[in-house]
């Protein structure tokens, strides 16, 4: 890439950029340009600027990605200071990388970089590498070539420095058995399980000691500040249940937007693919069946007898009616430049190679008024909706800024009463609007929170939004002993409970250990449970029975050992191991080259996490504040 544009770049086209650069420098000076991100630093890796450009362009990027994959819930999941945090600490480990690998002499070069750029089928048309078509997209996503290419550089250099740091890393044949060995483990257990229930009843507690424990605790018992909001909500979809649309919009709508509701050309055709795991194997056996079929021997009965496609085999091959763009580009290409009943010749596609026959043709047609008028109709209502909603939107906001101490004003634009919210804490609610980060930044806001005043619209799912104002408020304040009395004597009964179990499963313990038989220790809240052989994984017992197992010692000298555990329940159980073994097996031992692979990426990420911790040991990074906030 960066070769051509050396070779290109000649002659009068060269002057002209020249021409082009001398002009603002003669006008400006350099200076502006060499000064235009200094003026905004966000850190300096030993005494490298990050700028706040850089930052933003990267922040702004990982919060899109992290928009699109978690959609409506992103506001609850993605707290931005840490998004920030994240963000910043990656360019500096990044700037630490690039410093370090010129130090030790670690380049990419034009070459390599224009080869990695080249290969990347996004740019391809056609199989090949276009310039527009990287430019293009380039430009569609807000990049420019100069910092697009940079970035790579900065990710092989980064790729470059983690894979020479892995290379060093191996795992023994010892280490490999020892992992087999403990992964493939399982173990025969039986337990008794003691349970603190049984207990309850038997326990009083004293006054005296409800009230010590009320004393020790009074931080326990505080209730934080709350309040109750009440607002009222505007909703695209109750606009548009509210609409009212006669037949003849309905009919209007349909003819001026017939392209809406006229159904796409839809091809029919069946396949035949062998998979490309070797190339010539599977051009060869291809090249073959398109021999017989040549022959005249039938396309479907080839299908059944050769095609590697799982889902359509069986059928003959037939992937029933699809329309354009529904397959992949060169198998697309060729199907809908075929007739009825031809077959094409030889098509490759990322999944291997196919022959196809054409088998039906359903034309492009507009679909009936009377078949779509309840689609056109909810078009219709969904197009008027989404007006009115912003319309009603913009008044809201205006209203609500306007006359700023009420929302009765605003039910003359909304379909709907005023809702009272439950009184919840600055942490929000459990569930429900009440508990979205936007809501809780806007109810404690000085304007909302402080001056009673009505909060501008708050988007809480999409086209639905609120405003809202603090109705009632509640301060912090310590809850008196009387108020707990019944939520201290609880926790104290169960604590008692736990420790009358625990000091039982003390002396079951010894028994145990006697020899005594598990079985004639069974009584009210002491239960015997048999299980026999245990994974890791499994659904057998509890998982932290499973753990307490797997931590326990081994039998010794075919005498099972003994080990407890306390569940989250408060119940204690005494886990008996009667055996322990190895599932090896040619399904098993067929699962090493996974351990080994497993275990020397473990190694080898342990090994670039040192190198990275070392590195920035020794290195003098400054963060300023400022990246916290900037936009």
């Amino acid at each position: 890439m960066l070769l051509a544009i050396r070779e290109k770049v000649q002659g009068w086209i060269a002057w002209a950029i020249v021409l082009v650069l001398i002009v603002p420098f003669a006008l400006w000076g350099i200076d502006q340009y060499s000064t235009g991100e200094r003026q905004q630093v966000v850190a300096e890796v030993n005494g490298e600027s990050i700028t706040g450009t850089e930052f933003l362009r990267f922040y702004n990027r990982q919060r899109m990605r992290l928009q699109e994959q978690f959609g409506d819930m992103y506001d609850q999941v993605v707290e931005d200071q840490q998004l920030r945090d994240q963000v910043l600490d990656s360019l500096i480990e990044s700037r630490l990388i690039k410093q370090w690998a010129e130090k030790q002499g670690l380049l990419i070069s034009d070459e390599q970089l224009a080869s990695v750029i080249q290969a990347a089928e996004v740019f391809h048309e056609n199989g090949q590498f276009s310039e527009q078509v990287y430019q293009d997209l380039l430009m569609r996503n807000g990049l420019t070539v100069s910092s697009f290419e940079y970035e790579q550089r900065q990710f092989l250099i980064e790729t470059q420095f983690r894979g020479l740091t892995e290379s060093s890393v191996f795992a023994t044949p010892s280490e490999l058995e020892t992992l087999f060995q403990l992964q493939n483990q399982r173990r025969d257990i039986d337990y008794i399980r003691l349970d603190q229930r049984v207990y309850r009843d038997q326990i009083k507690i004293n006054e005296d000691d409800m009230q010590a424990y009320y004393e020790s605790n009074k931080d326990s018992f505080v209730t934080p500040e709350q309040v109750v909001v009440e607002y009222v909500s505007l909703s695209m979809d109750k606009i548009a249940d509210s609409l009212q649309i006669s037949d003849q919009d309905v009919r209007e709508f349909y003819e001026t937007n017939i392209s809406m509701f006229t159904q796409p050309e839809m091809r029919r055709a069946r396949h035949i693919l062998i998979r490309a795991e070797d190339e010539e194997v599977a051009l060869a056996e291809i090249k073959d069946i398109q021999a017989k079929l040549d022959s005249g021997e039938d396309f479907s009965e080839l299908a059944k007898e050769h095609s590697q496609d799982p889902g359509s085999a069986m059928n003959g091959g037939d992937l029933d009616f699809f329309e354009a763009g529904m397959m992949v580009p060169e198998f697309d290409e060729v199907v809908f430049n075929m007739q009825v009943g031809d077959i094409s010749d030889v098509v490759k596609t990322d999944f291997g190679w196919h022959l196809i026959q054409l088998t039906d043709i359903n034309e492009q047609r507009a679909l009936d008024f009377k078949d779509v008028k309840q689609d056109v109709e909810e078009q219709l209502k969904l197009e008027m909706a989404e007006r009115l909603y912003f319309e009603q939107l913009e008044t809201l906001n205006t209203v609500a800024y306007e006359q700023p101490d009420s929302l009765e004003p605003l039910l003359s634009i909304v379909d709907g009463d005023i809702q009272i919210s439950e009184a919840f804490p600055r942490e929000g609610a459990s569930e429900g609007w009440m508990a979205l980060p936007k809501v809780l930044e806007a109810t404690f806001s000085d304007d909302v929170f402080k001056s009673r005043l009505n909060s501008a619209a708050i988007e809480v799912e999409p086209n639905t939004s609120i405003v809202l104002r603090i109705k009632d408020y509640t301060p912090e304040y310590q809850q008196t002993f009387a108020e707990v009395k019944d939520q201290i004597n609880a926790r104290l009964v169960r604590q008692a409970s736990i420790e009358k179990a625990s000091k039982l499963a003390d002396e079951v313990m010894v028994q145990l250990e006697e020899g005594k038989d598990p079985e004639s220790l069974v009584r009210s809240g002491v239960e015997w449970h048999v299980v026999g052989f245990i994974e890791r994984q499994n659904q057998q017992v509890l998982p932290q029975i499973s753990q307490a197992a797997f931590k326990a010692k081994k039998p010794v000298d075919d005498q099972p050992t003994w080990t407890r555990t306390q569940l989250t329940t408060g119940d204690t159980v005494l886990i008996r191991i009667n055996k322990v073994d190895v599932v090896e097996n040619e399904e098993t031992r067929s699962k090493m080259g996974q351990i080994e692979q497993a275990l020397v990426s473990i190694y080898g990420a342990s090994e670039v996490e040192a190198r990275i911790d070392s590195i920035k040991a020794e290195a003098k990074v400054k963060k300023l504040s400022i990246y916290q906030t900037i936009k």
